[in-house]
């Protein structure tokens, strides 16, 4: 029994530190205003785990789509 209560507190701790890193990453990005990185947290922290996923892959597709766009300036 303790194992498995060894085995809930590191992925409690995992899933904490995920959403803590998910909402750093927001707050840093500069791709959405004050209100938007609000509300992202609100997210991430009002709907554990789930809130992180879908914030971390909005963040990571807009990333993608801004560096997409920054080549394309740099080509022509």
């Amino acid at each position: 029994m303790e194992r498995a209560g060894f085995i809930g507190a590191l992925l409690v701790v995992g899933a904490v530190l995920f959403q803590v890193w998910v909402t750093v990453r927001v707050f840093r990005s500069r791709l959405y205003e004050s209100s938007q990185k609000s509300a992202q947290a609100k997210l991430i922290w009002l709907l554990p785990v789930l809130g992180a996923i879908i914030a971390f892959s909005v963040l990571t597709s807009e990333e993608q789509a801004e560096r997409r766009h920054n080549n394309r300036e740099m080509r022509g």
